[in-house]
Protein backbone atom coordinates (compact mmCIF):
# COMPACT_ATOMS: atom_id res chain seq x y z
CA UNK A 1 0.00 0.00 0.00
CA UNK A 2 1.52 3.22 -0.86
CA UNK A 3 0.03 5.73 0.93
CA UNK A 4 2.34 7.22 2.51
CA UNK A 5 3.28 11.08 1.01
CA UNK A 6 6.16 11.57 -0.64
CA UNK A 7 9.22 11.33 1.44
CA UNK A 8 12.66 13.08 1.44
CA UNK A 9 14.27 10.92 -1.25
CA UNK A 10 11.30 12.21 -4.00
CA UNK A 11 11.19 15.48 -3.11
CA UNK A 12 15.02 15.68 -3.24
CA UNK A 13 14.91 14.53 -6.39
CA UNK A 14 11.82 17.25 -7.58
CA UNK A 15 13.71 19.95 -6.39
CA UNK A 16 16.99 18.98 -7.33
CA UNK A 17 15.97 19.03 -10.95
CA UNK A 18 14.00 22.13 -10.37
CA UNK A 19 17.35 23.42 -9.67
CA UNK A 20 19.29 22.74 -12.21
CA UNK A 21 16.72 23.83 -14.76
CA UNK A 22 16.69 27.59 -12.76
CA UNK A 23 20.37 27.17 -12.99
CA UNK A 24 20.05 26.49 -17.03
CA UNK A 25 17.09 28.83 -17.10
CA UNK A 26 19.69 31.62 -15.36
CA UNK A 27 22.08 32.06 -18.42
CA UNK A 28 21.53 34.22 -21.38
CA UNK A 29 19.53 31.76 -23.20
CA UNK A 30 17.55 29.17 -23.06
CA UNK A 31 19.69 26.45 -23.93
CA UNK A 32 18.36 22.99 -25.40
CA UNK A 33 19.93 20.89 -22.88
CA UNK A 34 17.01 22.90 -20.15
CA UNK A 35 14.06 21.51 -22.64
CA UNK A 36 15.78 17.95 -23.01
CA UNK A 37 16.43 17.48 -19.11
CA UNK A 38 13.16 18.78 -18.42
CA UNK A 39 11.46 16.73 -20.95
CA UNK A 40 13.52 13.42 -19.82
CA UNK A 41 14.24 13.97 -15.83
CA UNK A 42 11.22 16.23 -14.92
CA UNK A 43 8.94 14.11 -17.43
CA UNK A 44 10.01 11.17 -15.60
CA UNK A 45 9.79 12.40 -12.28
CA UNK A 46 6.08 13.66 -12.98
CA UNK A 47 4.95 9.84 -13.97
CA UNK A 48 6.47 8.60 -11.01
CA UNK A 49 4.46 11.28 -9.00
CA UNK A 50 1.64 10.46 -10.50
CA UNK A 51 1.70 6.92 -10.40
CA UNK A 52 2.25 7.39 -6.81
CA UNK A 53 -0.58 9.43 -6.11
CA UNK A 54 -3.08 7.40 -8.19
CA UNK A 55 -1.93 4.73 -6.08
CA UNK A 56 -2.14 5.95 -2.59
CA UNK A 57 -5.40 7.23 -3.47
CA UNK A 58 -6.80 4.22 -4.40
CA UNK A 59 -5.68 2.75 -1.66
CA UNK A 60 -6.50 5.09 1.06
CA UNK A 61 -7.88 8.70 0.23
CA UNK A 62 -8.55 9.84 3.82
CA UNK A 63 -4.47 8.87 4.15
CA UNK A 64 -3.89 11.54 1.29
CA UNK A 65 -6.73 14.15 2.49
CA UNK A 66 -4.31 14.40 5.84
CA UNK A 67 -1.02 14.88 4.31
CA UNK A 68 -2.36 16.88 1.35
CA UNK A 69 0.25 19.74 1.45
CA UNK A 70 3.28 16.66 1.36
CA UNK A 71 1.20 15.36 -1.62
CA UNK A 72 1.14 18.60 -3.58
CA UNK A 73 4.74 19.31 -2.56
CA UNK A 74 6.51 18.26 -6.08
CA UNK A 75 3.79 20.00 -8.04
CA UNK A 76 4.48 23.12 -6.41
CA UNK A 77 7.85 22.62 -7.06
CA UNK A 78 6.95 22.28 -10.66
CA UNK A 79 4.90 24.58 -10.95
CA UNK A 80 6.65 27.45 -9.14
CA UNK A 81 9.89 26.12 -11.37
CA UNK A 82 7.94 26.91 -14.59
CA UNK A 83 6.58 30.04 -13.66
CA UNK A 84 9.78 31.25 -12.45
CA UNK A 85 11.40 30.35 -15.94
CA UNK A 86 8.27 31.54 -17.93
CA UNK A 87 8.91 35.18 -16.20
CA UNK A 88 12.77 34.94 -16.89
CA UNK A 89 13.10 35.31 -12.86
CA UNK A 90 16.46 33.24 -12.94
CA UNK A 91 18.46 35.27 -15.70
CA UNK A 92 16.94 38.86 -13.86
CA UNK A 93 18.39 37.67 -10.64
CA UNK A 94 21.65 36.33 -11.97
CA UNK A 95 22.65 39.44 -14.07
CA UNK A 96 21.27 42.01 -11.61
CA UNK A 97 23.85 39.91 -8.95
CA UNK A 98 26.32 40.25 -12.02
CA UNK A 99 26.34 43.45 -13.39
CA UNK A 100 28.79 45.29 -11.52
CA UNK A 101 31.28 42.20 -12.14
CA UNK A 102 30.19 42.29 -15.76
CA UNK A 103 30.48 45.94 -16.18
CA UNK A 104 34.14 46.04 -14.98
CA UNK A 105 35.36 43.16 -17.04
CA UNK A 106 33.51 44.57 -20.32
CA UNK A 107 35.14 48.05 -19.74
CA UNK A 108 38.59 46.31 -19.15
CA UNK A 109 38.15 43.96 -22.12
CA UNK A 110 36.95 47.41 -24.15
CA UNK A 111 40.36 49.35 -23.09
CA UNK A 112 42.50 46.19 -23.97
CA UNK A 113 41.24 46.15 -27.55
CA UNK A 114 42.28 42.32 -28.00
CA UNK A 115 41.02 38.84 -27.97
CA UNK A 116 41.31 36.56 -24.84
CA UNK A 117 40.55 32.95 -24.07
CA UNK A 118 41.41 33.50 -20.57
CA UNK A 119 38.76 31.30 -18.48
CA UNK A 120 37.64 33.39 -14.97
CA UNK A 121 34.93 33.99 -12.77
CA UNK A 122 32.59 37.41 -13.64
CA UNK A 123 30.18 37.72 -11.07
CA UNK A 124 28.19 34.27 -10.85
CA UNK A 125 28.99 34.11 -14.72
CA UNK A 126 32.13 31.95 -16.04
CA UNK A 127 33.20 33.76 -18.67
CA UNK A 128 36.20 32.15 -20.98
CA UNK A 129 36.57 34.22 -24.00
CA UNK A 130 36.61 37.74 -24.33
CA UNK A 131 37.03 40.31 -27.25
CA UNK A 132 36.88 44.11 -27.55
CA UNK A 133 34.15 45.27 -30.72
CA UNK A 134 33.86 48.37 -32.75
CA UNK A 135 32.61 51.34 -30.99
CA UNK A 136 34.24 50.94 -27.44
CA UNK A 137 32.23 47.67 -26.82
CA UNK A 138 33.13 44.11 -25.35
CA UNK A 139 31.79 40.28 -25.97
CA UNK A 140 32.48 37.94 -24.17
CA UNK A 141 30.74 33.99 -23.96
CA UNK A 142 28.92 32.30 -20.90
CA UNK A 143 30.82 29.17 -20.50
CA UNK A 144 28.22 27.17 -17.86
CA UNK A 145 28.46 23.59 -16.69
CA UNK A 146 26.94 21.21 -19.14
CA UNK A 147 26.35 23.59 -21.50
CA UNK A 148 27.23 25.17 -25.24
CA UNK A 149 29.25 28.18 -25.17
CA UNK A 150 28.10 30.22 -28.18
CA UNK A 151 26.45 32.54 -26.37
CA UNK A 152 27.15 35.30 -23.48
CA UNK A 153 26.90 39.01 -24.03
CA UNK A 154 27.62 42.28 -25.33
CA UNK A 155 28.14 45.63 -23.87
CA UNK A 156 28.03 48.78 -26.15
CA UNK A 157 27.44 51.79 -25.00
CA UNK A 158 27.46 53.12 -28.36
CA UNK A 159 25.27 50.91 -29.23
CA UNK A 160 27.50 49.56 -32.09
CA UNK A 161 27.03 45.41 -32.12
CA UNK A 162 28.94 42.88 -33.95
CA UNK A 163 28.04 40.71 -37.18
CA UNK A 164 30.21 38.41 -37.60
CA UNK A 165 28.91 34.81 -36.13
CA UNK A 166 26.06 36.43 -34.17
CA UNK A 167 22.24 34.54 -34.94
CA UNK A 168 20.39 36.29 -32.18
CA UNK A 169 20.92 39.45 -30.22
CA UNK A 170 18.79 40.75 -27.36
CA UNK A 171 18.03 44.10 -25.56
CA UNK A 172 18.58 43.36 -21.77
CA UNK A 173 18.82 47.14 -20.61
CA UNK A 174 21.04 49.97 -21.15
CA UNK A 175 24.75 48.67 -23.21
CA UNK A 176 23.93 45.18 -22.86
CA UNK A 177 22.36 43.01 -25.18
CA UNK A 178 22.21 39.00 -24.70
CA UNK A 179 23.59 37.22 -27.81
CA UNK A 180 23.81 33.56 -29.13
CA UNK A 181 25.71 32.16 -32.23
CA UNK A 182 26.02 28.86 -34.28
CA UNK A 183 28.21 26.59 -31.87
CA UNK A 184 29.23 24.47 -34.48
CA UNK A 185 27.53 21.16 -33.07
Amino acid sequence: MITKPPGWPLLTAFSLAALVCLWWASAPYLYVELFLWAFFVGGSLCLLGIIRGIAALVADVDAVSAHLLRWLMPWIIVGCTFLAITADVPFRVRFALSQAALAEHAQAVARSGTFSHECRQVGLYPVCWSEATPGGGARFSIDDWLVRTSAGFVWSPAGQMPEDDVDRLDPISGPWYAWSGWDEW
